[in-house]
């Protein structure tokens, strides 16, 4: 029964900053999907682990367990290196003021499970649910390993009690098994409460997106029509212009570009609105992206810009190829127009990896500011002098209902990568 009360405050001491941490960032109105704040990471687990410590599950013969271990991991998986390594240090600062036996069993145990954790950081938010809670469970299940079994080696060298025989043996299972409850309830409240955060982001913005989506399809469909008939008549009108009016064939031409224009602007609007309808199909996304490069090949040539390519063979998806090609050709042509002339290169790689394909763009442009990136997607904000900014609103929303993502890295001056994430599938 003490067991269960001590276990009840431990879950406290390990849920209560995932709540704070709820509370205070992820509940704040997001203009882009939440980010993590390693800081505030930090902040919250340091305690939670240090009361851990403090206040153990149970104690055999001055030799004490916790779940201080919980804290350091989800540090090092959602926090980063150096969220990690700010709890790892505290710990290791309580144990050398507290000394006593847990000190050199800290110092050989923390190393190990926390090396593991750092390798698997680095692939963590690839990872889907099911794949997390195996790694989170082998993670626990490795630090208890190595703690039993270094406890083991060092009673029969005498340096701690021992802790294997009568009352002992059944504290040491209880503590594991309390150990893998924890580790399982801890990770899926942060989960859940990621995915609420992200969801009512996706809410807040599909609502606007409809919205505008709406409007855009009921005053294209109406502005279309006139724009053509108008074309055509301008067009009746030029064939008969002389020669040497070149003033007016100037105005002519003028005119014409003008209302092309216009029907691009017409045309990312009403892709806007059709956004949602998303055909499934497998589509070999090598042979897409080959498509893609030679079509925009001669715009390139024409930009003087060198594309290099490095695709994988194979490579399929479920998902609507149409659409899909638009994506590309707006993303690529976008790298394009952001390079330098004469000096211009663009690279695509497209690769898989964690159950999803990898399309890779970088370019050597001019690159975008933090808050430029913080604002890539959003209806009507472009860094160029003719346009919408429609065009990644929509490639935004695509890439969204195949199920993937789209992340994009960039500096002033140093140009800019952008990475399209597709999950891996065929249809039967």
């Amino acid at each position: 029964m003490e067991s269960v009360k001590e276990l009840i405050l431990h879950i406290t001491f390990l849920l209560f900053p995932v709540f704070l941490y709820q509370t205070v960032w992820l509940s704040r109105p997001f203009k882009s999907p939440p980010s993590r704040n390693k800081f505030l990471i930090s902040l919250l687990c340091i305690p939670s682990a240090l009361l851990c410590l403090t206040y153990p599950l149970h104690t055999i013969e001055s030799v004490s367990f916790d779940l201080h271990a919980i804290p350091v991991i989800v540090s090092i998986l959602y926090g980063g290196p150096f969220s990690g390594a700010a709890v790892i240090a505290s710990v290791l600062a309580y144990r050398f003021y507290a000394g006593g036996h847990w000190l050199l069993l800290s110092l050989v145990t923390i190393p190990f499970y926390t090396l593991l954790s750092f390798y698997f950081q680095r692939s963590w938010f690839s990872f889907n649910k099911q794949r997390k809670m195996l790694v989170i469970l082998l993670i626990g299940n490795a630090k208890t390993a190595i703690t039993y079994s270094s406890l083991y080696l060092f009673h029969s060298f005498g340096w701690v009690p021992d802790v294997f025989s009568g009352e002992g043996r059944k504290y040491l299972i209880i503590g594991w098994i309390f150990l893998n409850f924890a580790l399982f309830l801890t990770h899926y409240a942060i989960e859940y409460i990621r995915e609420n955060a992200i969801m009512r982001y996706q809410i807040i913005r599909n609502e606007k997106l409809s919205i505008l989506s709406e409007l855009a399809a009921s005053v294209a469909h109406e502005v279309r029509n006139p724009l053509t008939v108008v074309r055509g008549f301008i067009q009746l009108m030029g064939q008969e212009i002389r020669d040497n009016e070149q003033k007016n064939k100037d105005y002519h031409e003028l005119v014409l570009s003008e209302l092309d224009r216009a029907q691009d602007i017409i045309t990312d609007y009403l892709s806007l609105a059709k956004q949602h309808y998303i055909e499934k199909e497998n589509v070999s996304l090598t042979s897409l992206l080959y498509e893609v490069d030679q079509l925009m090949r001669s715009y390139a040539n024409y930009k003087t810009v060198a594309i290099e390519t490095s695709i994988e063979d194979g490579l399929m998806i479920v998902g609507d190829r149409s659409r899909l090609k638009q994506v590309f050709i707006n993303l690529l042509k976008n790298a394009i127009e952001a390079v330098p002339d004469l000096e211009g290169q663009v690279e695509i790689r497209a690769y898989s990896s964690h159950e999803f394909v990898r399309i890779k763009l970088t370019d050597n442009g001019c690159g975008m500011s933090a808050d430029q990136l913080q604002r890539l997607g959003e209806p009507y904000f472009t860094l160029k002098e003719k346009g919408t900014g429609l065009g990644l609103t929509v490639t935004f929303s695509i890439i969204q209902h195949h199920g993937g993502t789209i992340r994009y890295q960039s500096t002033l001056g140093g140009g800019t990568s952008v990475t399209v994430s597709l999950p891996i599938g065929a249809l039967k």
